[in-house]
């Protein structure tokens, strides 16, 4: 036991070595490095935990002794003992207790200066030791806080805190305490000491507020608040008076907090007294203060205060305060802020706290805050107004009750708000008032309409948006409101009262036209709710609907609701969907507007609603036409359920009326014209007929197509009961309204009147078109030509206006369509045809070709289209010019239409859409008209007369034409064979079947998809007619003709080999089907296919063309062989790939006899081989005798001729660069490239050891090989020729060849050409490919294709060995080297059970021992490792020998990395494996020595192998050899344990490994448990955890202890042993052991039980760890204090 001297504080020391320990770590725990600080913290806090008296007497004496410590040294030491305190206090000896509290009390105030850092830490240890010494700590601060002397800071601080610490044993105090520091309060002069009084008393306020709240877990429940409530005030004047005037803010502050949480403990008179000058006072600060929050929350504290119980102490002050929070509220925080949003949340909090006594007050500032002209214009004034009185709603319930209508009276001054920011304020404020039930009161109904006009906001306009992050959109409030009103309607059951019947009001005026699918959703709601439960309130008096305390409700009456709801159905999308909210209204409603309608609405609306949800699912099935059928229909049947001509009349003039509501909707205005035609149809009432035309021409928007169609088909409605009527007024509308009028001088200025003409006549124009069209088929063809084209005539020439063009076009198209044979049931030979086709021409020819800008043109080809089909037939001439002008209008067209848009004059309705839009409705109406054009002839000749305009289309440059042509190509095919009939005059033969089929057939490989697949389209219906002619039945399905549909589908990939498949099916369709008196025009004309301008559709004639000639080519024969010439020459001149290909087969066919010559030519030119010799290669290994010869000829030059040439270097470290020649090399090239070809898979694996052999010799050869140079060739070899100067600039640079990947490619080709898929797949795994290109690791590629080869090809192992030994004495070291490499490789695979091929390669690898290359040595070494995979036999054979080797290579004296050692270990490792222990006997201590220097080499890879040798050793040590061997363990059994945690994941692999091994021989089952269990190679080890379970179980005591037995050991009696292994790491070059081993060293004697402590020299080892504090290494410094931690019993 350490001895105090004399007058030094004492420690408690245990006489241990901890005691050591612990002064290290208090002496260190100033670390310069923050993770090493905290770790000795954390480090001194453990032993605090089991040594608490020691430790804390260790630090009190430290910082007692040393008075002159670093600072930042002392608050870590005084932050150490505050968390010791903390956890150990309950069992903490009084005089400890005092020592510390003494010497925090020191610390604290030692320094008359502030020092934050230092004294708090000492005042929190006063904090800790008060929770339970609250007496002696207050005892202690008394000392330092006596009156009439200025206190220390930290002790006025260190009492506020004890306070909120323990507030039961403080409490007591404080009124002691209050009166010391009541007369100190006016000592103070610095601003520090202000603040800590301050913060203090707060504290003490907030204790005491505490102390009476829990008065019933109080030790006495006498104390009051009033008892303090004099000390308090005393303060307070200070404070408030003297201190709150101060310019500090932080000092303001803590007064300001002071004040609030006080203003609860003075008593009710004195607040009274004081409340003037402490609210004006604190209201005052908000302008000195930045942060306003605590401010507000003091202020929020004193009103809390004053108005307890209701009082009205405040009044006098209330109107300041209302006036000074309001801006406050205004002023929106800052959402990003947080302090910012509470201050907020504050100030509202602080008008409910007024509201709880001045509730009238408080609205009433706020309505007239509202009212007021000055805030009205304020944005921010009247949000935060509003938002003040949503709060009031929501959360001053009580006290509201009676100001519900002065609040709604009140906020009617917003429902004229303009501003988007306020409105949206605005809704929130009216949901908490409905939730409340305010709109139950007079003016709710003007809250609910507010809403309701926010549902009708436009969209906001386009354009730059505000910056305003907080900017509110039309589109927002919109969605909002319209939520609100949803909401509402269905949650707030209180809100029936309110809308209904008020709601229906709402759906008539004109400006809620945009809300009305809103409005209609929640009247629907409540009527159907209503009708459902038959509530009393549901039917409706119309005379009188006036509800108490409602204005009368103006209901529209039921045929004006009616007219209003079907109107607005008629556009169901519109509106966000409003379609079905109307027709559930009507359902809803059905009873109150007619009870006749009620069972037929009852059924059909469902049936409606239906309809439009299908379509919602399913978008395509929605057309706008067939709703509106729909609905007229409905509204027709309604009119016959009514069964009234009366209720009609008023239906209709109600509908009259409504027109002027949708001036500014025009869809719904056309259905309403719609609507009011089939009333006129139905109505028999001349009089109402004639008003209601009048009214539709007159309220007709004669600028908007949309209302013009309307109002046409309205007159057709009309028409088809009052024909001649409707006449009669398009004949007057023309006499009045489309007489030009001019009003300038002499006639000579015109006005916008000859605009409004054109307008009128557009829709006289398209009223003629409806009324043929709708008019009855017994009387329009006497009208048709007496009236109303007599009308129509004078109009067609001269139009300059498109909209009365188009419209004169659409009316010609309804002419044509009412004149139709379907339509009249009779013929009518129509003899103004021609005259209509002109003008239709006219019309087509002065269009754009540019740009498309409107659909005039698509318009007037449907008219055609119509007057097409009428009678008589149109003769050739005309039908040609048809045809020539709209398909030149259409195709020539840019893609897309170009960028079209309307003019400055109306376009006739197509601004909705787009140019694409307009193209592909163009496109279709020219189909439809050629479709009627081929109607008329349905024979070849006729087809041709259309498709002669359709191919110059069909070879264009431009995609887009060609798909326009194509798609028009396959309409007038289908339109052929759909139509074709056999009569007796019809012809028989098919007579230009061949030619279209040769046209078509380049387009089925075109550039463009659409175009392929649509040709292959074509040319399956071109056969399917040939069929037809052939005489099969139109039900007959060819299967060749049919299997043409999955080519489309195959067309669909770019990819050229797919297309060629492609086309060869085809090809052999065509093949069959092409008759012979066919064949030749279809080749001749295929042949012009193959100077298409598109390559793929050469490449495709050329396909087709091969196939035919090669099938049906016995009637070409002459013709074969030149056309075969021609493409042979033209072979360098073609760029299109498959075009090539088929002139390569052509030449093939050609070379057969000439291939000898050809090949030796092709041998001898320039590297790289350009494409075309490539395919030439290809093409002469197409024959299986040709590919042998060539074979051999190139093996041989690749074994004649070396393959590279080698400078001469000085520096025998340093590879000789070495250059690749060029002969060996071209025969390589060659060799790649007919391996490539399938058909020499044959010779390929007959020739398999030549080839395999030779090939990676060459490989091997040319690693790292330079390319040849350029003006290098052999004797034979020419200079390749110059290109011609007109090319010279053209021609590409051929890419230098490298060598060694051109002999890898051609070793994979080969590979793969033998079907040697198993090496294949073993080079890919493995990175075999990327180690062949490796200079340095080349060998380890060629060890992965022995393996290969032995596993997968066992067959060629012995001949493939027989071509390599010619090499190992070979003179160039790379051929050496793989043939050694492979050898080795071979070894190790047992050498495919062959014992002769053993003993070959055994001895090849002993005689090349002594090769100069110590490459050769180290794969000699590796090979004679590998005889112990070959089997016990051999190792016993050849034991003695290769043992001797490895020795030897360990001391290799010329391996300077160690390679060699390496391969020795490795091979020992695997001999030891299989020899028998008497093998070994002699040598094993020998080589356990040999190794243990090898465990510490820098080489990582040196160290794992030395670990699983050792670890292999294993085998031998349970024999004679167990003692000695088990003691060899022991000695390196530290070494294992520590690196098991090294810094190489390999090492610590080999260390796993050995340990594995070992345990079984060190004598403990719990050890070698542990050891099997969590040691496993790739698992992750939690080595901290892992070595400490192990220190656990070496101490535990073997209960199979036998002294006889050297191999059961009792750990625990080497655990010094260990130790001090441990100890000898601490000089390790590397910090990770060295933590390690400090680590280990605390886990073995923190778990070593005491009465062992004796046998551990403790001095020693703790004096080591103290010195690892010292440690360069942080690692190494943590692990040493973590170690330290865990010797609290030492």
């Amino acid at each position: 036991m350490i001895m105090p001297v004399a007058g030094e504080p004492e420690v408690r020391a245990t006489g241990g070595q901890v005691d050591v320990i612990t002064m290290a770590l208090i002496d260190a725990a100033y670390d310069k490095n923050e993770n090493v600080r905290d770790l000795i913290g954390t480090s001194l806090y453990d032993l605090g935990r089991k040594q608490p008296v020691m430790v804390l007497s260790s630090l009190h004496s430290y910082l007692i002794r040393h008075a002159k410590l670093a600072q930042g040294h002392r608050v870590v030491l005084l932050s150490t003992i505050e968390r010791i305190v903390k956890d150990t206090i309950d069992d903490m000896p009084q005089t400890l207790a005092r020592d510390l509290i003494d010497l925090s009390l020191d610390e604290m105030t030692r320094s008359k200066d502030i020092v934050p850092d230092w004294q708090t830490a000492a005042s929190n240890v006063l904090v800790a030791m008060g929770t339970r010494f609250c007496n002696e700590v207050m005892e202690g601060l008394h000392q330092k806080f006596q009156p009439g002397v200025m206190p220390h800071f930290f002790v006025v601080q260190t009492l506020g805190s004890l306070a909120s610490a323990n507030v039961y044993a403080m409490v007591p105090f404080l009124t002691a305490v209050l009166g010391t520091m009541l007369p100190m309060l006016g000592m103070a002069k610095h601003d520090n000491m202000k603040w800590v009084f301050a913060h203090a008393i707060a504290k003490f306020s907030e204790a005491i507020l505490d102390y009476v709240a829990n008065i019933d877990k109080a030790p006495d429940p006498t104390v009051k608040r009033e008892m303090f409530s004099g000390e308090i005030y005393s303060a307070y004047e200070t404070f408030f008076k003297v201190w709150l005037q101060s310019k500090e803010p932080k000092l303001r502050l803590a007064v300001v907090e002071a004040v609030g949480h006080m203003s609860h403990i003075l008593t009710r008179d004195k607040l009274e007294e004081q409340l003037t000058q402490l609210v004006q006072g604190i209201l005052g600060l908000y302008k000195k203060q930045p942060e306003p929050f605590y401010v507000t929350q003091s202020l929020c504290m004193i009103l809390d205060a004053a108005t307890e119980e209701e009082s009205t102490i405040l009044e006098p002050q209330l109107d300041m305060l209302l006036n000074s929070l309001h801006p406050g509220v205004c002023a929106q925080p800052d959402f990003n802020n947080a302090m910012s949003v509470k201050n907020h949340n504050e100030l509202l909090r602080c008008f409910t706290v007024i509201a709880r006594s001045f509730s009238d007050r408080t609205i009433g500032f706020l309505m007239q805050k509202l009212e007021s002209g000055g805030l009205v214009n304020s944005e921010k004034n009247r949000i935060g107004t509003l938002e003040i009185i949503k709060h009031l709603i929501n959360s001053a319930g009580p006290y509201m009750e009676d100001k519900k209508p002065l609040v709604v009276s009140g906020l009617q001054a917003i429902l004229t708000e303009n501003n988007n920011k306020v409105k949206r304020m605005f809704s929130q404020v009216i949901i908490a008032m409905a939730h409340h039930e305010y709109l139950e009161l007079e003016g709710g109904t003007l809250m609910v309409e507010f809403i309701v006009r926010q549902c009708t906001l436009p969209n906001s306009p386009p354009g730059k948006r505000s910056p305003d992050p907080d900017f509110v959109t039309n589109e927002m409030l919109r969605s909002m409101c319209e939520n609100v009103l949803q909401l509402v309607t269905t949650t707030i059951e209180c809100m029936e009262r309110v809308l209904w019947p008020y709601i229906l009001e709402l759906l008539g005026p004109p400006q809620y036209t945009p809300a009305f699918g809103s409005i209609a959703r929640c009247a629907a709601h409540l009527a159907n709710k209503k009708r459902e439960a038959n509530d009393e309130d549901y039917m409706l008096d119309y005379e009188v609907s006036v509800k108490p305390g409602f204005n009368k409700v103006n209901i529209p009456k039921p045929p004006a609701m009616i007219a209003r709801l079907v109107v607005m159905a008629g556009q169901p999308h519109a509106g966000g969907g409003r379609g079905q909210h109307i027709l559930l209204l009507m359902k809803g409603l059905s009873p109150n507007l007619n009870p006749d309608l009620v069972d037929l609405w009852d059924a059909v609306i469902p049936k409606l609603i239906q309809f439009l949800e299908d379509c919602d699912e399913d978008e395509e099935k929605w057309s706008q036409k067939t709703w509106e059928d729909l609905m007229l229909k409905m509204l027709s049947k309604s009119m016959e359920v009514v069964n009234d001509d009366d209720w009609v009349v008023e239906f209709g003039t109600e509908m009259g009326k409504q027109i002027p509501l949708y001036n500014s909707h025009p869809e719904e205005k056309n259905f309403l014209y719609k609507c009011l035609g089939v009333i006129m149809r139905s109505c028999s009432n001349k009089q109402f007929v004639q008003q209601h035309l009048d009214l539709l021409f007159s309220t007709v928007k004669h600028t908007s197509q949309v209302e013009r169609e309307g109002c046409a088909i309205g007159v057709g409605y009309c028409a088809s009961s009052h024909l001649d009527t409707v006449i009669a007024k398009l004949e007057d509308v023309a006499k009045k309204d489309m007489v030009r009028k001019s009003t300038g001088f002499m006639g000579l200025l015109k006005d916008k009147s000859e605009i409004d003409v054109e307008r009128v006549k557009s829709t006289v124009m398209l009223c003629h078109g409806y009324l043929t069209f709708y008019a009855p088929i017994t009387l329009v063809t006497s009208r048709i030509e007496s009236s109303i084209l007599r009308s129509m005539n004078p109009h067609f020439s001269n139009v300059k206006d498109p909209s009365v063009k188009q419209n004169l076009i659409r009316a010609v198209e309804l002419i044509g369509k009412a004149l139709h044979p379907s339509h009249l049931n009779a013929v009518f030979e129509f003899s103004r045809r021609g005259e209509l086709i002109t003008h239709m021409q006219e019309y087509i020819k002065v269009e754009s070709m540019s740009a498309l800008h409107s659909e005039t043109r698509a318009l007037a080809m449907n008219a055609c289209s119509t007057l097409v089909q009428l009678d008589p037939k149109m003769n050739e001439a005309d039908t040609f010019d048809l045809i020539k002008v709209t398909t030149d209008s259409v195709y020539g067209l840019p893609a897309h239409g170009g960028v079209g848009g309307k003019g400055k004059e109306d376009s006739g309705g197509e601004g909705d859409k787009g140019p694409q839009a307009m193209m592909q409705e163009a496109q279709d109406c020219l189909n439809s008209l050629l479709k009627e054009v081929l109607k008329k002839s349905v024979t070849p000749d006729g087809l041709q007369e259309v498709f002669k305009h359709l191919e110059p289309w069909m070879v264009s440059t431009q995609d887009h034409e060609r798909e326009r042509v194509m798609h028009t190509a396959l309409e007038i095919f289908n339109c052929y064979l759909e139509h074709l009939e056999f009569g007796p005059l019809s012809p028989t033969v098919f007579s230009n079947h061949g030619t279209l089929l040769a046209r078509l057939t380049p387009r089925c490989t075109d550039p463009s998809l659409t175009v392929r697949q649509v040709a292959i389209d074509c040319v399956q219906v071109v056969l399917k007619i040939g069929l037809r002619y052939e005489g099969q039945p139109v039900d007959h399905k060819d299967q060749m003709v049919e299997a043409l549909t999955t080519l489309k589908e195959r067309v669909v990939k770019d990819d050229p080999q797919v297309l060629f498949s492609v086309v060869s099916d085809l090809a052999k369709v065509l093949v069959k089907k092409v008759p012979t008196d066919q064949l030749l025009p279809f080749l001749d004309r295929l042949l012009q296919g193959l100077i298409d301008v598109h390559p793929h559709a050469s490449s495709g004639a050329c396909v087709v063309l091969n196939s035919m000639v090669k099938t049906r080519g016995s009637s070409l024969h002459q013709q074969v062989r030149d056309v075969i010439d021609a493409l042979h020459v033209k072979l360098g001149e073609i760029t299109v790939e498959q075009t090539k290909k088929g002139t390569l087969r052509t030449v093939r066919t050609m070379a057969t006899h000439h291939l000898v010559g050809v090949a030796n030519a092709l041998l001898n030119k320039p590297l790289p081989f350009d494409e075309n010799l490539v395919e030439c290669w290809k093409i002469l290994a197409a024959e299986t005798q040709l590919t042998t010869n060539l074979m051999d000829h190139l093996l041989e030059i690749m074994a004649r001729h070396v393959p590279y040439e080698e400078k001469a270097v000085k520096d025998r470290k340093q590879r000789p660069p070495r250059t690749a020649t060029a002969l060996p090399m071209a025969a390589s090239c060659a060799l790649a490239e007919i391996l490539q070809v399938p058909e020499t898979e044959e010779v390929v694996i007959s020739n398999y050891h030549r080839l395999f052999s030779a090939v990676m010799v060459r490989v091997g050869a040319t690693t790292g090989v330079k390319p040849p140079p350029k003006d290098q060739a052999s004797s034979d070899q020419k200079p390749a020729p110059k290109p011609k100067k007109k090319d010279a600039g053209t021609v590409p640079q051929k890419k230098e060849l490298d060598p060694c990947d051109q002999a890898i490619e051609t070793l994979q080709g080969f590979l793969t050409r033998s079907k040697s898929e198993g090496i294949l797949e073993l080079m890919e795994e493995e990175g075999g490919w990327e180690l062949l290109k490796d200079a340095d690791k080349f060998q380890d590629g060629i060890m992965l294709l022995a393996r290969g080869l032995a596993t997968t090809n066992v067959q060629h192992v012995a001949q493939v060995v027989a071509c390599l030994n010619s090499f190992l004495s070979s003179l160039l070291e790379p051929q050496r080297v793989v043939v050694v490499a492979f050898f080795a490789e071979l070894i190790n695979q047992k050498c495919v059970n062959d014992l002769m091929l053993v003993e070959l390669l055994v001895n090849s690898m002993l005689g090349r021992l002594v090769d100069e290359s110590h490459i050769v040595r180290m794969l000699c070494i590796r090979g004679l490792g590998n005889i112990a995979s070959v089997g016990d036999g051999q190792v016993h054979k050849y034991s003695t020998t290769v043992l001797s080797a490895m020795m030897a290579g360990m001391d290799d004296k010329e391996d300077p990395d160690d390679h060699i050692t390496l391969e020795a270990m490795g091979g020992l490792s695997k001999i030891l494996a299989e020899v028998d222990e008497g093998n070994v006997r002699a040598i094993l201590i020998n080589i356990t020595l040999r190794i243990r220097p090898c465990f510490e080499k820098e080489k990582s890879s040196v160290r794992a192998e030395a670990f699983k040798l050792f670890g292999n050793l294993s085998r031998f040590g349970d024999g004679p050899s167990k003692a000695p061997f088990l003691e060899q363990i022991h000695t390196n059994f530290i070494s294992l344990l520590l690196h098991l945690n090294d810094e190489d994941d390999e090492v610590k692999r080999g260390c796993k490994s050995a340990l594995r091994q070992l345990g079984p021989l060190i004598g403990s089952d719990v050890i070698n448990d542990m050891f099997q269990k969590h040691l496993l190679e790739e698992a992750n080890l939690h080595y901290g955890e892992f070595m400490n379970n192990l220190a656990k179980a070496l101490l535990q005591k073997n209960s199979r202890r036998d002294d006889d037995d050297p191999s059961i050991t009792d750990f625990s009696d080497k655990i010094n042993f260990y130790v001090m292994g441990c100890v000898s790491f601490f000089k390790s070059t590397w910090e990770t052991v060295k933590g390690n081993a400090a680590m280990f060293i605390g886990f073995l004697l923190g778990n070593l039980s005491q009465d062992k402590h004796m046998a551990i020299s403790k001095e020693h080892v703790c004096g080591a760890l103290i010195q690892l504090l010292k440690d360069p290494s942080p690692h190494v410094r943590v692990r040493a204090a973590e170690a330290m931690s865990l010797l609290h019993e030492y």
